[in-house]
C-alpha cells in the first residue's frame, strides 16, 4: 500500500532564497583579497619595509598595536610617513588593481571554456547516440515541459559512470545535462526515477541558479591557483628568513601571514559547499511541484550518533550536496531552507571583516582615510551583511509567522556571526599591530560578539513587528524597509569596528591624561564623583561623531520599529502576504504574538523628555551658582557646560527605557529610550539657545537674545554631544531590556503570564510617532551638511602629531635587545647624517675666531663662514622640533633636545649678529653669546653621538 508523502504547507518562494547574496559574498571576498595579497607582496619588493620607519619611531614590536605604541607613532606622523615614502613607496593603482583584474580575465575564459573541457576530459557523447530508439528523449521533453522550460537544453551521456545519477552544468541559457550510464540503464526498469532525476537537474535550470553556480566555480579554481599557492609560497618564505622583514620568532603577525590563506581557502570552500547543498533542496522542492517523486528518490538513511555521527556532520560541511535526511525532511518540512544555520552566519561574519580590512588595507596605502571614507569602505561588507543575515533572519521569521512555530530571537545567529566577526578580526589583525592578536584583548573581542548579537536581536525583532503588523499581499516591501534601515545601521557599525572606533570604546587605554582633562573641566564639589564616573565612559561616546551617518543610524534603528507598531495588528484575518504564501488547502495556525500598542513605547518616551528638559534646567541652574561654572575658564568652561547637561540627560533617558520595561516587547525600551533623548535634545537646544533670558538658569551670557548653540559652539562640538546622548541611549535601552527579560522569566516562574497589550486607534499612533521622528530625521540630514568639511577631510598629520606631540613625556620602555634595533633604524633613516653634521658644524664654528680689529676684508669672509655655519646648525636643530623622530633613547632623546633647543635658539641670534651693519661692539657680542650657546649645543649634540654609538657599539653594529 502506498503511503501519502506529507507535503509542505508553505511556499519556499514566498521570499527570495538569498544564496545570491552569499555567492556575491565569495565573489567580493576573493576580489578583494587578491588585491590585497597582491598589494603586500609588491610593498615586500622594495629593498626595505616599513618595519624600520617603525622602529625608528620607537615603536616596540613586542608592543605592537597597543594604544601606547600607537599614540607613540600618531606623536610622530610627520617623520614616519617621510620615512615611509623613501622605504616604501606608494604603488600605483594600476599595480593594485591588476591582480584583481587578472583573477577576473581568469576566471572568465575558464567559465567559458568549462562546459567544452568537461565534455572532452568525460569523453561526453550526445543523448542521440546512446538513445536509439527516443525512449529517454521523449522523457527529456516531457521533463523539460513540465519544469516550464522554453527549449530542450543539450542532453550528453556519460557512459563510463556507473551510477543513477545527472549533473547540470554550464550556463543557465545554455546548459548541459550530462546523464550517467547507470541512469540510462534504468530508463526501461525505473523510468520513474529517470524522470524524477531530469526534473530535479531542470529544476537547477529553471531556478536560474547554474551560471552562479560555475562562475563560482571558475573564479574559486583561479583564486587558488593564481593567488592562494603564490601567496602561501610567499608567506612561507616570509616567516622562513628569506623575506624583507624576517623574524625567526612567530609573532601574531607573522603567524596571520601564513594562516590567511589557509583561513581564506577554508572560507570560500565552505561557502560555497552551503550555498550548493541549499540550491539542491531549492531544486528537490522545485522538482517536487512538477510532481517529482523525489522523495523515493532520495535514499532513506538514518543519522549515525556518536563519534560516526559527528565526523559525519563535519564531512557535510564540506560536501556540495545536503545528506539524504535533510533532503527528504525538506520535503515536507522546507525548514531548512527557511533558516539561517550556523556555519553561514559565521562565514558571513568573517568574510565581512577579511573584505572590510583589505579596503582599508588599499585606502590606508594611499593615505585617504577621512571619515567618510571609512563610512564608505563600510558599505560594501554592510551590503553583504544585511543581504545574507538579513535574507535569512527575515525568511525565519516569515516561516513562523505562516507556520505558526515559534519566532526566532536572534540571539544564536548573532553569536555565530560575532564570532565569525571575532575571527575574521583574528585573521585579519585589523589595527593590532604585529604582535597582538587583537586590540582591548579579550575584552574587545567579547565587546564585537556582543555586537553581533545586537544587531541580529534587533533586526530579528524589527522582522517579528513587521510581519506580525503588515498587511500587503507581498512581504518584499516591508523586507526593503527593513534591510535598508539595517544597511544605514551596519554602516555605521562596521565602521566602529574599525581600529579608529575601537580606539575609541578603550579611548582611556591611549593616556591616563585623558580622563582627567575631562574631570579638571567639571569643577570641584557636589557631584564631582559622578563626572569623575562619567568622565571614564564618555569619551568613547563621543567618538561617534567621527561616523557621518551615526544619527541617521540612530533614527533607522527607533523609526523602523515604532513605524510598525504604529500599523497595530492586522485583526483577526490572516493578513494578505500570509494567505498568498500559504499553500492551497492550509489553514492558518492561530495563537500569533501580538504587538504592543504604540503608547507602551511613546509615554515613557516623552514623559522622558519632559524629565530630561527639567534635568537640564536644574544642571544649568547649578552652574549659575559658579559651583559647576568658572567664568573665565577658557576652553574648559564649554566642556565642563557639556559634561553636566550630558549627565542631566543622560539620566532621564535612564528613566524612559526603564519605564518602558513593562512595554513586553524588547524594542519599546530602545523607541522611548530614543524618543526621551530626541526630546531631551530639542529642550537642550532651546533653553541654552535663550541663555541669558531666565535668569537662575544664565551660564554664559546675562544678556537676554536667541543665541543658537550651534553659534555658540562649534558643529563638532554640538554634534559630538548629540551623538554621545544618542549613544547613551542605545546603551540604556540595552540594560532595559536585560532587566525586561529577567523580570519575565521571574514572573513565568511564578505562574504569572505576560500579558496582552491593548491597542490604540492607528490615527493617534502615527500623529504620536511623528514628532519625534521628525526632530531626529532633522538631525540625521542636519549633522552630515554641517560637519562636511570636517568628516570629508583627510587626515593632517601635522595637526596630528601637534595635538599628541605633549603625551610622550614618559620615556618609551624597551628591552636592551629592541631599544638597539630602534636606534639602528633611528640611525640609519637620518641620524647619522643629523649626528655628524651637528658635531662637525659646532666644532668647526668653534675654532673661527673674529675681532673687531681684523681686516675689514678678512673679517667678511669669516662671518660668512660662520653664517654658513650658524645655518647649517639652526637648520639640523629644526629637524629635532618634530620632522624627524625622537631618540629612541631616553637619555639621547634629552641631550639630543638639549641640542635641538640651543641650535635654534643660538642659530637666529648668530644670524642676527652676523647680519647687523656695521659689525661693531654689540653686534661682536652678540655674536659671543651666540657662539656660546652653540658650543653648548654641540656638546649636546656630542654627548648623543657617544651614547648612540655606545648603544650600537654593544648590540655588535658597525659604526662609521
Amino acid at each position: 500500500m502506498n503511503t501519502a508523502v506529507p507535503q509542505p504547507s508553505i511556499d519556499e518562494r514566498a521570499l527570495g532564497p538569498g544564496t545570491g547574496a552569499r555567492f556575491a559574498v565569495l565573489v567580493v571576498l576573493m576580489l578583494v583579497a587578491t588585491g590585497a595579497m597582491a598589494l603586500t607582496i609588491v610593498s615586500t619588493l622594495h629593498a626595505a619595509d616599513g618595519t624600520d620607519c617603525l622602529l625608528a619611531a620607537g615603536m616596540d614590536p613586542d608592543r605592537a598595536g597597543t594604544a601606547a605604541e600607537t599614540l607613540r607613532l600618531v606623536a610622530q606622523w610627520i617623520p614616519f610617513w617621510a620615512c615611509m615614502d623613501r622605504s616604501v613607496p606608494i604603488p600605483p593603482w594600476w599595480q593594485i588593481a591588476l591582480a584583481p583584474g587578472l583573477l577576473a580575465v581568469t576566471a572568465a575564459l575558464i567559465f567559458l571554456l568549462l562546459p567544452a573541457w568537461k565534455v572532452r576530459r568525460h569523453r561526453l557523447v550526445d543523448l542521440r547516440t546512446v538513445d536509439s530508439d527516443g525512449t529517454v528523449l521523449r522523457l527529456v521533453e516531457e521533463a523539460a515541459a513540465a519544469s516550464g522550460l522554453a527549449g530542450v537544453p543539450r542532453v550528453v551521456v556519460d557512459r563510463a559512470t556507473p551510477t543513477a545519477g545527472a549533473v547540470v552544468f554550464g550556463r543557465t541559457r545554455r546548459p548541459v545535462v550530462s546523464l550517467h550510464g547507470g541512469l540510462i540503464a534504468c530508463r526501461s526498469t525505473n523510468p520513474g526515477h529517470l524522470r524524477t532525476v531530469l526534473l530535479h537537474e531542470f529544476a537547477h535550470i529553471s531556478n536560474r541558479d547554474v551560471t552562479v553556480t560555475y562562475a563560482t566555480v571558475a573564479l574559486w579554481r583561479a583564486f587558488g591557483t593564481l593567488v592562494l599557492l603564490p601567496y602561501q609560497v610567499w608567506a612561507a618564505f616570509q616567516v622562513a628568513g628569506f623575506g624583507a622583514s624576517a623574524s625567526l620568532e612567530l609573532s601574531p603577525f607573522q603567524i596571520r601571514t601564513l594562516v590567511l590563506p589557509l583561513v581564506l581557502a577554508a572560507l570560500v570552500h565552505l561557502a560555497r559547499s552551503d550555498v550548493l547543498r541549499v540550491r539542491e533542496i531549492h531544486a528537490d522542492l522545485t522538482a517536487a511541484r512538477s510532481c517529482a517523486d523525489v522523495h523515493r528518490a532520495v535514499a532513506a538513511a538514518s543519522a549515525p550518533r556518536g563519534l560516526r555521527g559527528a565526523a559525519n556532520s563535519l564531512k557535510v560541511l564540506w560536501s556540495t550536496h545536503p545528506a539524504a535526511q535533510v533532503r527528504r525532511s525538506a520535503l515536507t518540512d522546507p525548514a531548512p531552507v527557511f533558516g539561517l544555520h550556523a556555519l553561514p552566519a559565521l562565514l558571513t561574519g568573517a568574510s565581512a571583516v577579511l573584505i572590510h580590512s583589505h579596503l582599508l588595507g588599499y585606502l590606508g596605502t594611499y593615505r585617504r582615510l577621512s571619515p567618510w571614507i571609512f563610512q564608505g569602505t563600510a558599505l560594501l561588507p554592510a551590503v553583504l551583511v544585511c543581504g545574507v543575515i538579513g535574507t535569512a533572519l527575515w525568511r525565519s521569521v516569515a516561516y513562523a509567522v505562516v507556520t505558526g512555530r515559534p519566532a526566532p530571537t536572534g540571539v544564536r545567529t548573532g553569536l555565530w556571526l560575532g564570532a565569525g566577526l571575532g575571527a575574521g578580526a583574528l585573521v585579519a589583525g585589523f589595527g593590532s599591530g604585529v604582535s597582538q592578536w587583537w586590540i582591548g584583548g579579550l575584552v574587545g573581542l567579547l565587546l564585537v560578539v556582543a555586537s553581533g548579537v545586537a544587531f541580529t536581536v534587533w533586526l530579528t525583532l524589527c522582522a517579528r513587528l513587521w510581519a506580525g503588523t503588515w498587511r500587503g499581499r507581498s512581504l518584499r516591501p516591508a523586507l526593503v524597509l527593513c534591510l535598508a534601515a539595517a544597511l544605514v545601521v551596519s554602516t555605521v557599525w562596521f565602521a566602529w569596528l574599525t581600529p579608529q572606533g575601537l580606539y575609541g570604546v578603550f579611548w582611556q587605554m591611549v593616556t591616563p591624561g585623558s580622563r582627567q582633562l575631562i574631570q579638571q573641566a567639571s569643577g570641584t564639589g557636589v557631584g564631582q564623583s559622578t563626572v569623575s564616573a562619567v568622565a571614564a565612559v564618555l569619551p568613547a561616546l563621543l567618538g561617534s561623531m567621527r561616523w557621518p551617518l551615526f544619527t541617521a543610524a540612530a533614527a533607522a534603528a527607533w523609526i523602523i520599529p515604532a513605524l510598525a507598531l504604529a500599523l497595530g495588528p492586522p485583526g483577526g484575518h490572516a493578513p494578505r502576504w500570509v494567505v498568498r504564501a500559504r499553500l492551497a488547502g492550509t489553514d492558518w495556525p492561530c495563537g500569533r504574538e501580538a504587538p504592543p500598542a504604540l503608547r507602551r513605547a511613546l509615554a515613557p518616551g516623552l514623559l522622558g523628555g519632559a524629565v530630561s528638559w527639567l534635568a537640564v534646567a536644574g544642571a544649568l541652574a547649578y552652574l549659575h551658582t559658579g559651583r559647576g561654572w568658572q567664568a573665565g575658564a577658557g576652553g574648559s568652561g564649554g566642556l565642563r557646560l557639556e559634561v553636566w547637561v550630558f549627565l542631566a540627560s543622560a539620566g532621564a533617558v535612564a528613566v524612559a527605557a526603564l519605564a518602558a520595561i513593562g512595554g513586553r516587547h524588547p524594542l519599546v525600551p530602545l523607541v522611548a529610550a530614543q524618543t526621551a533623548a530626541t526630546v531631551g535634545l530639542a529642550g537642550t537646544g532651546l533653553l541654552t539657545s535663550v541663555d541669558g533670558c531666565i535668569a537662575p538658569l544664565s551660564v554664559r551670557t546675562s544678556t537676554c537674545g536667541w543665541h543658537p548653540v550651534w553659534q555658540a559652539f562649534s558643529a563638532v562640538d554640538v554634534f559630538a554631544f548629540v551623538n554621545a546622548v544618542l549613544m547613551f541611549a542605545f546603551l540604556a535601552a540595552a540594560a532595559a531590556v536585560l532587566l525586561q527579560q529577567v523580570a519575565r522569566k521571574a514572573r513565568r516562574s511564578n505562574g504569572a503570564g505576560d500579558g496582552q497589550p491593548s491597542g490604540a486607534r492607528p490615527a493617534a499612533r502615527w500623529s504620536a510617532v511623528a514628532l519625534p521622528a521628525a526632530l531626529v530625521l532633522v538631525l540625521a540630514v542636519a549633522e552630515p551638511l554641517a560637519l562636511a568639511t570636517y568628516q570629508a577631510a583627510v587626515p593632517d598629520y601635522a595637526a596630528g602629531q601637534r595635538n599628541f606631540q605633549h603625551l610622550l613625556a614618559d620615556p618609551p620602555t624597551a628591552s636592551a635587545a629592541t631599544r638597539a634595533k630602534q636606534v639602528r633604524a633611528w640611525y640609519r633613516h637620518g641620524g647619522e647624517y643629523l649626528l655628524t653634521n651637528a658635531v662637525r658644524s659646532t666644532d668647526q664654528l668653534h675654532t673661527l675666531n673674529v675681532s673687531l680689529d681684523d681686516d675689514p676684508v678678512a673679517r667678511a669672509a669669516v662671518l660668512a663662514r660662520i653664517r654658513t655655519l650658524c645655518t647649517d646648525i639652526a637648520s639640523l636643530g629644526s629637524w629635532e622640533d618634530g620632522y624627524y623622530f625622537r631618540v629612541p633613547d631616553p637619555q639621547a632623546q634629552s641631550d639630543w633636545h638639549e641640542f635641538g633647543t640651543g641650535a635654534r635658539d643660538g642659530g637666529r641670534k648668530c644670524l642676527a649678529a652676523v647680519d647687523r651693519r656695521p659689525f661693531d661692539v654689540d653686534a661682536f657680542l652678540g655674536l659671543a653669546t651666540a657662539r656660546y650657546d652653540l658650543d653648548v649645543a654641540g656638546s649636546y649634540a656630542a654627548s648623543t653621538d657617544r651614547a648612540v654609538t655606545k648603544i650600537l657599539a654593544e648590540a655588535g653594529y658597525r659604526v662609521r
